[in-house]
Formats: C-alpha cells, sequence, structure tokens
C-alpha cells in the first residue's frame, strides 16, 4: 500500500472508531538540565498499526509576559512539536499567559505506546530563566477551556488510531511545577493529598473514592465530571488525618467515562477515571 493509500485509510479507521480516552499528559521540570518535559503515559499498549498517531496539542498555563519557550526539542522520530499559538492576560484567568504547541507529523508516526510506561513528546526552556510555578492545563477544568472570550482553542490532544480517534484522558500526577525547589507551595500544592484509589472499576451501583489524607481535618468535594468536561455530581467529605472513604452511587449515571476530582475552597485536583458499565 502506498503512501496516499496508508494516509487515507488511517483517516478512515480515525474517523469510523469510537473515541476511547486512553492516555495521560504528563509535565515534568529537570533541575539538572533547566528543562520542562511534556509526556503521556498510556493506559493501553498499543502495537503497529493501533500505534499511528495523527494530529496533537499540548498547552501550559505560565505567568503572564514571564514566559517564553525556547530551544523546543522533540522527542520522537517524525513527531515535530512547535510553539504555535499564545493567548495572553484573557478575562477569564488575567494573571496568567496560554501557550500552545502543535504537532507536526511527517509522514506517520508510530511512536511505542506501552501501557504505565511514560513517553516523553518534548521538552524546551524559559528565555526569561525560572519565574515560578507553569500549569499543564486540565481540558476539564480550566476557566480558559473553549468556548472562551478570546475564541481560543487550547488545550491538550492527541490522536491514536489504536483509541479510537482523541485519547487525551487527563493530566498524571500534578499539573503544576516549579523550577524553584525551594519555592514556597501553593494552597493547590499543599493540600495533603498522600495516595488515592477509585473502585471498583469498572462499576455499575457504586464507586469508592479511597484517599490518604496527611493534612489537618478540611471539608471537600468529590467532583464526578463526564467526557465532555461537565459536572454531573458532587459529593461532600470530611478529611480526616489517615484513611478516607466515600461511596458514591453512580447508577443513575449513563455508561461511560468518568473522571474524579477532590475540591476544596481554593484548590482543585483531579485523581483519575472510572468506567461507568
Amino acid at each position: 500500500m502506498n503512501k496516499v493509500n496508508t494516509l487515507c485509510a488511517a483517516a478512515l479507521l480515525f474517523l469510523s472508531s469510537a473515541s476511547i480516552a486512553q492516555v495521560k499528559f504528563k509535565l515534568s521540570f529537570s533541575q539538572e538540565t533547566e528543562r520542562y518535559t511534556v509526556s503521556v503515559v498510556p493506559m493501553e499498549n498499543y502495537v503497529n498499526p493501533q500505534n499511528i498517531t495523527g494530529t496533537g496539542q499540548v498547552t501550559i498555563k505560565v505567568p503572564t509576559n514571564n514566559f517564553d519557550p525556547v530551544d523546543i526539542e522533540s522527542s520522537l522520530t517524525g513527531m515535530v512539536w512547535e510553539a504555535n499559538a499564545r493567548n495572553n492576560s484573557p478575562a477569564e484567568s488575567p494573571d496568567y499567559d496560554y501557550i500552545s504547541f502543535g504537532l507536526n507529523i511527517q509522514g506517520i508516526a508510530y511512536p511505542d505506546y506501552v501501557q504505565g510506561q511514560e513517553l516523553p513528546l518534548f521538552s524546551f526552556q524559559n528565555a526569561y530563566g525560572c519565574n515560578g510555578a507553569i500549569t499543564l492545563v486540565d481540558n476539564f477544568s480550566d476557566e480558559f477551556m473553549p468556548p472562551n472570550s478570546q475564541n481560543a482553542n487550547i488545550g491538550n490532544a492527541l490522536t491514536i488510531l489504536g483509541a479510537g480517534g482523541e485519547a487525551y484522558g487527563g493530566i498524571e500526577g500534578s499539573a503544576v511545577v516549579n523550577c524553584d525547589p525551594n519555592a514556597v507551595l501553593s494552597a493547590k500544592e499543599e493540600i495533603g493529598l498522600g495516595g488515592y484509589s477509585i473502585f471498583p472499576n469498572p462499576a455499575s451501583d457504586y464507586v469508592n473514592v479511597k484517599i490518604d489524607w496527611k493534612g489537618d481535618a478540611s471539608d471537600a468535594s468529590i467532583l464526578i465530571v463526564d467526557a465532555t468536561g461537565k459536572q454531573v455530581m458532587t459529593s461532600q467529605t470530611n478529611l480526616a488525618a489517615g484513611k478516607n472513604i466515600q461511596k458514591i452511587k453512580v447508577s443513575e449515571l449513563v455508561p461511560g467515562s468518568y473522571w474524579v476530582y477532590l475540591a476544596g475552597n481554593d484548590w482543585k485536583i483531579g485523581l483519575d477515571r472510572f468506567s461507568k458499565q
């Protein structure tokens, strides 16, 4: 099969498959190299031809007028990432600028997607040096996600044949990284979350959210968000130091994928997703 026919076949398969979120995005920073790295962590294994990768986008949220990505280095053969869009101080979040990176595929890309194994996409530096924390945008909770005041198309996306198209499945770890190892943590970063688990998965009638809380006793909310980013359920809880478990009835939810968030008065953090049968 020639290159044109291969591309057409791949496009048809992308369009005909059901969309299933299958990778998590991750942002990290190396003190040694002073570089930020964007990676994905697959939830499934994808082998040829299921690992054919198409379009992609990554958006970061940075302190306004203090961040310009330079020396962008793409990590995978045939996949070139470029900083191609910027939205400064939008009304929804005036203290921040949003920078989006776009994926340029040179032919057809076949990355090795291995379940649970971090796969770097690209890295970059800040032309202004170390200027505090930056955030990997969360498609399900960021205030500037479309529709927005600047008609901007921001957010994270990656199309993988085996995932049936759009493969974004949330964020791995903390969305916030700080280049200063001695920086005072914000309320969002020091919330006291030691660990968590969500079970059973898949769920039919109930889902249990187990939280290892290392902070002081605190009122919080457990939020359930559907695949479109709509909050469909809220469960109030009181977190005590140690192990906490909240049983949430999900029998009335339609079958599909849902994301679980833990939120307090001035913070919100994504936990994980579960499938409703």
